[in-house]
């Protein structure tokens, strides 16, 4: 499989727009789809793996092994959640190497205590600005490749403000990051101040209901270069299971769900299993 390279993308006119999944199939289905990225969520994760809230409840080696399964099943860039790195500077180090051998190309890193939460949550707390630089270069310095891309995030904005998290954003684009990453701005001032303050290309998530109800095209026109729907999908998967247990409740089949479904020949097609090949395993 011959994986496109996202930095070499990042280098070209046009955002790039990397909706979010949690799980490799949504990933095939956003390829399918024609997106030229995959986001890996971990909010989704926790919520699919553990039926738990984002609260940092999941470690480095289960991340990155959902990473790996991502990577495997597409042949666009994955970038994935990679929290606070797990740790101090020395798990950072393992973070990068773990998720870069593991095929992703690109990973965020926040500058919340650990254990984290969701950046859409309250009751943030935050490391200083100054520790989470040192962790973005020691990750840069970390990384085999160029081309595996570190992207500096700071959830500042809703416990700090916002003059804080821009300060946040310019020590870590100054410390190396690739891309900067400002959780929860909360309108296209603010968003124009970060992108004339900061010295770094800009990604933005896009969360329902915290987040301006922006499309592309306008992210793209104020200068985003990278963007994500982070939790969209699992949302959206929320809602069909949550329609779904009411009807075969209601009605005792899962057969005439009013929201629909896909046929089993389409869900194949998705899946692909023509192209997996088989080894013939023959018995004494």
């Amino acid at each position: 499989m011959t994986t496109s390279s996202l930095a070499q993308r990042l280098r070209q006119p046009g955002i790039v727009v990397a909706p979010g999944c949690h799980d490799a199939l949504g990933a095939r289905i956003y390829q399918q789809a024609g997106f030229e990225a995959v986001y890996m969520t971990g909010n989704g994760l926790s919520a699919s793996l553990l039926g738990a809230p984002d609260i940092g409840l999941l470690g480095m080696s289960e991340m990155v092994e959902r990473g790996r399964a991502f990577a495997a099943a597409v042949d666009v860039p994955v970038i994935a959640d990679a929290d606070t790195g797990y740790g101090n500077l020395n798990n950072v180090v393992r973070t990068v190497r773990s998720y870069e051998a593991a095929g992703v190309q690109a990973i965020h890193l926040e500058d919340q205590v650990t254990p984290k939460k969701c950046g859409a949550m309250k009751g943030l707390a935050l490391v200083s600005k100054e520790e989470h630089a040192e962790k973005i270069r020691i990750a840069v310095a970390t990384r085999k490749s160029a081309d595996f891309l570190i992207i500096g995030r700071s959830d500042a904005r809703i416990p700090l403000g916002l003059d804080e998290a821009i300060a946040r954003g310019q020590a870590y684009a100054a410390a190396g990051a690739d891309l900067v990453l400002l959780e929860m701005l909360q309108s296209e001032e603010e968003m124009r101040r970060a992108l004339s303050a900061i010295d770094a290309p800009l990604m933005f998530n896009a969360v329902d209901g915290k987040t301006p109800p922006m499309n592309a095209a306008q992210f793209e026109r104020l200068g985003f270069r990278l963007l994500s729907f982070p939790i969209s999908a699992t949302l959206a998967y929320t809602h069909m299971m949550q329609r779904l247990a009411e009807h075969i409740r209601a009605t005792g089949s899962a057969f005439g769900v009013p929201s629909g479904s896909v046929t089993i020949a389409d869900y194949e097609s998705v899946l692909g299993p023509a192209n997996i090949e088989f080894a013939n395993v023959n018995s004494q």
